[in-house]
């Protein structure tokens, strides 16, 4: 089923049986695919609802919706469930779930309390709208899993992506690139850089794709790698501007309050924790202990940053 994607063995694992299941029963649990933006959820789940056919032996279609988009029950039934999925058989993704709206959060935890039966009604206004959950998959994505209504969660079986390790980073834009070949060492160098996230290295391998057609060549070594950091500014870790200007302020000034750091960025304190401290803070570059403070190893990515002139 996912022979054409990398990593994610234990996902892989779990969907498979799921699809295995579904088989017998016609019925896929509500599904939570938990992870950081660019884990590869959506590509993951797509691949899986292929697997998911409809009585007519055909793979059930898959409706995406960014919950955000979607204002309040109204809209919901008016415009999704009676126009599109009323009488059909389809797989409902609801992604960045935690953004769903209040009133139609309340109505899921009605709607998705099946455990007697696939069945279920549900009342709205002068409706009452089948749920049939032999034909309708529900199925549902977020990056922000602290901001999903934790009765909402309860009712969802959680799948948790994880970052991608170098090798599988390594794979995947080699996966992308098969008639370019790399000086030994390189691909796990270019790796580094991507941040164990598999879109950013789908968008590193382009960036190489581009490269080598402009210096038309199908060879990739050190120094065109090197070359290409210059030019586009990719820093060890694939730090950004912004994260190497914290870890500077905290080298010049020492230990510093997130305010501090907030004015001489002139950004806001929240940016600062959401945008600008967590890798920091994952990579060990940097530690909270009352006031930030910069750690060895951010010292080194510093000056490493300065001798290479990244």
């Amino acid at each position: 089923m996912f022979d054409n994607l990398i990593g994610q063995p234990e996902i892989k694992r779990q969907l498979e049986f799921y699809s295995t299941a579904y088989q017998k029963t016609s019925v896929v649990p509500f599904l939570l695919l938990n992870g950081a933006k660019g884990l590869g959820k959506t590509e993951f789940l797509k691949q899986f609802s292929k697997s998911l056919t409809n009585e007519d032996g055909k793979p059930r279609p898959m409706l995406e919706l960014n919950s955000s988009t979607i204002k309040n029950n109204q809209m919901f039934f008016e415009q999704i469930f009676m126009p599109i999925v009323q009488n059909n058989e389809i797989t409902l993704f609801f992604d960045e779930a935690h953004a769903l709206p209040k009133d139609l959060v309340m109505a899921f935890l009605s709607i998705l309390n099946t455990e007697r039966t696939p069945f279920k009604e549900f009342n709205w206004r002068e409706y009452t709208f089948q749920f049939d959950f032999t034909k309708i998959s529900m199925i549902f994505a977020t990056t922000e899993l602290d901001k999903l209504f934790p009765p909402l969660k309860d009712r969802l079986t959680i799948l948790d992506f994880k970052p991608y390790k170098t090798d599988e980073i390594s794979e995947i834009i080699k996966g992308r690139l098969r008639d370019v070949d790399f000086e030994d060492g390189v691909l796990a160098e270019i790796a580094s850089t991507t941040r164990g996230n598999a879109r950013s290295a789908v968008k590193r391998a382009k960036e190489i794709e581009t490269f080598c057609e402009t210096q038309n060549s199908t060879t990739f070594f050190k120094e065109e790698w090197k070359e290409l950091r210059q030019i586009l500014g990719i820093k060890p870790l694939g730090l950004t501007n912004t994260e190497v200007q914290v870890l500077e302020i905290l080298k010049e000034r020492g230990p510093s309050t997130l305010q501090t750091i907030a004015a001489v960025t002139g950004m806001s304190r929240t940016a600062i924790q959401r945008d600008a401290e967590l890798y920091l803070l994952q990579r060990g570059l940097m530690k909270i202990d009352g006031t930030r403070e910069i750690t060895k190893a951010g010292m080194l990515t510093l000056n490493e940053i300065t001798e290479k002139g990244f």
